[in-house]
């Protein structure tokens, strides 16, 4: 389970850091519109300059390499990592730290084209120019195409919630009642929702204003904007699919390698459909000649990065980079944004803490004044004897075949609301699942599935409840 779960993790990132390698290192520069976050220019690419250019771009280009062939090497040396949970959180630190190492060399690289740019005396210009008999005739959002499949999913995700509710009976599943199908179909039609929003907010951005010919920014601009719809109606017809194959997969009780498999696949399809759209887009960019002067306005992007202009009106624009779009920092609702970005990071490192100290703390379940008490960190669950129906004890944890519904399941601790072979009702689980004895408490609301942390201590315990 470890190797199936890192595995996801390793097709993740791998595929990703490569991506950003070709995407943001390319080895031919001079038809790019930009150049490591700087806008390309025709002074670059004559006699000495050039040499220096082809120097920067080439040994940050090396440096980058290094970085993705090292970080691929580690990211399969923590596949070794017995523990699971060990194995999660460290991978997940990994991830947020390689992501910051791939763009090391573009910041580097970065920084030594503004100082050859302030060497050979051109400054940059940080006004924007406005193409304004344009800028309302470049859309390409094909919305129909991109509505459908996202009907489909919801569509999937009613009959999701109907056969959680029990009004669409499937013989054999072991999963109706819990929600689990429900709870996926909501994240992946929530996605395809997302993606409708992403769409239609690249498509309303502001022209680029590649020429003083107005017809030419038009093409250039409806091109782009065409193949980033084709993208989003890809990712939507892929989540869709997505969604689709895990409902089905659910209420049929595939296993957790099919499901691993199809996320995997779910993810490379990501890769690849971003590869495309890079492209493509450079492709584009190598069609027009880059005209506009004015528009240079490379002390706005920090380290070609992140873009802060308090006199650009505009909240969203393309990244220099070449990976889509990125938001005005200076721009309210793009500090909203970036509050919530780190807001998010911030709680990713507070959960892995969280989930460290629970692998960490050892259980304990006890028997006193009367009333049965998980305790884990906290006390989980404190049940009075007065509410017990019935209590009995079982001796073939495999037996139980628990799914989460909502709660924790690592290697050494399941907890929470979890879906059980055969059991009716509210389920709640306590369980070391290492410990093939376990405890059964029903009361009036819930069934308890609990053990201590051996054998002898859990049979001890349902003795005194007896």
């Amino acid at each position: 389970m470890n190797l199936k779960l890192g595995l996801i993790m390793f097709v993740c990132l791998v595929p990703f850091l490569i991506a950003m390698y070709f995407i943001m290192y390319p080895k031919k520069w001079h038809k790019r519109k930009n150049i490591l976050g700087i806008r390309n220019r025709e002074e670059y690419k004559i006699g000495e300059t050039e040499k220096k250019v082809d120097e920067i771009v080439q040994d940050n280009r090396e440096i980058a390499l290094r970085i993705v062939i090292i970080g691929s090497v580690i990211a399969a040396l923590l596949l070794l990592i017995p523990n699971l949970t060990a194995m999660m959180i460290t991978y997940t630190i990994y991830i947020l730290l390689a992501l910051v190492v791939a763009v090391l060399p573009y910041v580097k690289g970065n920084t030594e084209l503004k100082a050859l740019k302030r060497e050979l005396g051109i400054e940059a210009k940080g006004v924007r120019v406005a193409d304004l008999k344009s800028i309302s005739a470049s859309h390409a959002l094909n919305m129909p195409m991109l509505l459908l499949p996202n009907i489909i999913a919801a569509v999937g995700t009613v009959f999701a919630l109907l056969f959680d509710l029990k009004v669409i009976s499937i013989p054999g599943s072991v999963t109706q009642g819990s929600y689990v199908a429900t709870a996926m179909a909501v994240i992946f039609l929530s996605m395809g929702i997302l993606f409708i929003f992403l769409a239609k907010l690249m498509d309303n951005m502001r022209n680029d204003v590649i020429s003083e010919e107005s017809e030419v920014n038009s093409n250039y601009n409806r091109a782009k904007k065409k193949m980033w719809s084709d993208a989003w109606i890809q990712f939507s017809w892929m989540n869709t699919g997505m969604l689709i194959f895990l409902v089905i997969g659910i209420i049929m009780n595939w296993s957790e390698l099919a499901v691993i498999v199809l996320s995997v696949l779910y993810m490379l399809g990501v890769f690849v459909i971003i590869a495309i759209v890079a492209h493509k887009t450079a492709l584009l960019n190598e069609c027009y000649k880059y005209e506009n002067d004015a528009a240079d306005d490379d002390d706005n992007w920090i380290y070609g990065l992140f873009y802060y202009n308090p006199k650009d009106g505009r909240v969203n624009i393309e990244r220099r980079d070449g990976m889509g779009v990125t938001i005005n920092m200076a721009h309210p609702l793009g500090k909203i944004y970036t509050g919530i970005v780190i807001l998010v990071l911030i709680g990713t490192v507070a959960a892995l803490i969280w989930v460290g100290a629970m692998e960490a703390t050892a259980t304990d379940i006890r028997y006193e004044d009367g009333k049965v008490i998980c305790h884990h960190l906290s006390d989980e669950y404190v049940i009075p004897e007065d509410e017990i129906l019935e209590v009995s004890i079982g001796d073939n944890m495999e037996e139980l075949r628990p799914i989460r519904v909502a709660g924790t399941a690592t290697d050494h601790i399941l907890k929470g609301r979890f879906s059980i072979n055969g059991e009716e009702g509210k389920v709640r689980l306590f369980i070391k699942p290492e410990i093939d004895l376990y405890i059964r408490i029903k009361t009036a609301d819930y069934t308890y599935f609990i053990n201590d942390n051996t054998e002898e201590d859990t049979r001890a315990i349902y003795e005194e409840i007896k």
